[in-house]
Order: structure tokens, then sequence, then C-alpha cells
């Protein structure tokens, strides 16, 4: 039934949406395209199941803590790294994002191993039934979670005074340390918001995906065609990309062949941005 496909599309794309309003996010206020973000994901996933093993904590509830730790380990990255690349090549930053990403992934293949876990102690199970409609609550909570998170990042960057000190900072970093921002410390901030959101996405994430090292690689590559999609830089725009991916993907599957998702998805994005080369909310 098409209603069935599009609630479970709207749902699927929720988690791209979040993973790329992070992407987007970093491109925003310091334009660099941060690979390192799918495994800032994985991490996520990690401390929501480890937390879940160890505690029987359900995923949902262990997302602030994924967030404070993502943030923390998102300032001492750019403290480490990012800063210090700021000035150099274009080039310079994206290899080291990616050196970064190769890094983080090694070093949880090492520590937990190549296996496939899944989080197995949910809080929310069974299904919802509305008429003809019927909906799983493990897709139900990812998603009214990941839309909240947007939300109140929207918020955030919009209505609050740091979140303005931020977008001036994006705007013109010079002009906005002649009016007393700190700079460093909005570009540290908005890295380490980044970071936090895209861990949250991976703890939601496990409610109905598997956890492993190399997890991070297909979102990030989802979350970087949702933010092109959407337009760089536009909060709204990432997550509508997301949701229109998760659309593409789900009625391509049902209706087609599931061979052909990945195909449909790009085909999708290289049609867009032919007519709109800022994507749909660019400017």
């Amino acid at each position: 039934m098409i209603s069935q496909v599009i609630i479970e599309g709207i749902i699927n794309g929720s988690i791209i949406s979040l993973v790329a309003v992070g992407i987007s996010l970093i491109w925003g206020v310091m334009n660099i395209l941060n690979f390192a973000q799918g495994e800032f994901l994985m991490i996520g996933m990690y401390i929501a199941f480890f937390l879940n093993m160890y505690f029987g904590m359900d995923p949902i509830i262990s997302v602030p803590f994924c967030m404070i730790f993502m943030f923390i380990i998102g300032w001492i990255i750019y403290r480490a790294t990012i800063k210090r690349v700021l000035s150099g090549p274009i080039l310079s930053q994206r290899l080291l994002t990616f050196a970064l990403s190769i890094v983080l992934a090694n070093l949880a293949l090492s520590l937990f191993g190549g296996e496939y876990r899944t989080v197995s102690d949910l809080y929310f199970t069974g299904s919802i039934t509305l008429g003809t409609l019927s909906i799983s609550k493990t897709k139900i909570v990812p998603f009214v979670a990941s839309l909240i998170l947007s939300i109140s990042l929207y918020l955030f960057i919009n209505k609050t005074r740091i979140g303005k000190a931020i977008q001036a900072t994006s705007m013109n970093k010079e002009a906005a340390a002649l009016v007393g921002i700190d700079a460093d410390f909005a570009y540290a901030l908005a890295f380490s918001l980044s970071a936090a959101v895209t861990g949250a996405a991976g703890c939601i994430l496990t409610y109905y995906y598997y956890v492993f090292p190399g997890v991070g690689t297909t979102f990030l590559l989802f979350g970087n065609i949702a933010v092109a999609l959407g337009g760089f830089g536009s909060i709204p725009g990432a997550f509508f990309g997301g949701v229109i991916m998760g659309l593409v993907d789900t009625t391509t599957g049902v209706y087609l062949n599931t061979a052909f998702k990945y195909l449909s998805v790009c085909l999708i994005y290289i049609i867009t941005v032919s007519f709109k080369p800022k994507g749909l909310f660019g400017r």
C-alpha cells in the first residue's frame, strides 16, 4: 500500500536527516567536509550498545549520555587537529578528516572486533495500527527522537544568542571578531554540536540497525548526498534532503528492486543538482 511505503520512507529517512544535519552544521559554519562524521555515528551506536548490554538502558534513554560524551570527543578533536588546519589548504582539511575516519574505524575494529551486533533489550516494542497502516514502534520512536533533535538544533542555532554568534562567525569571521565574538570558540562549539547530534543519531539507529565498525561509511555517503540535495549549510534543507532520500530508497525497494535503491537515490541527486546546483534550499 502506497501510504505504508510513504510512512516507512519518511521514518527511514529521518536518521539520514539527523546525520545530514550534523554535516550541514560543520559545512555551514566552517566550510569543512568532515569525512569522520560516519565514525561519530558508529561511536554513538557502540555507546548505546554497551549501555544496553551492561546497564539495560534503552538506546533512546542513552541519547543524553551519548551526546555529552560525543560533545567532549568533538571538542577534543577540534582542539587537537581541526583547529590546526583551518588556515591551510582545503585538501589538507579533507585529508585530515579522511585520515581521522580511518583511525576511528580501525580503532573500533581493534577494540570490538568485526562482529555484527544488535540491541535486543528495547523498551518500545510491538506496533501501532492506524486503519490499514501498521507501523513498528522500533521505527516510530527513532523518527520522533530524530525530529525533536533536528528541531532543537535548528531553534538553538536560530533563536539563541550563542547560536546567532555561530551564524555571525559563519558569515564573516573577521566582522564577528570585531563585535566581540570568539570565532575559535564558535567553531569548536559547532564542531562539537555536530559530533553530539551525529552520536545521538547512532544511538537512535541501534533500534533497528546492526552495529559494526564500518557502519558509518554508508550513512556518511547518504548524509553527504542529503546535504547536497537539500543545500549546503541549511539545516532544514539537510533534514528534508534525508527524508527525500528515505522515500526514494523505500519506494524503489518495494516497487522495483532492492538492487536499484542506491542507484535511484544517486539519480535523484544528479537530476536535482542539474537544475538546482545549490540544492533545493540552497541560495
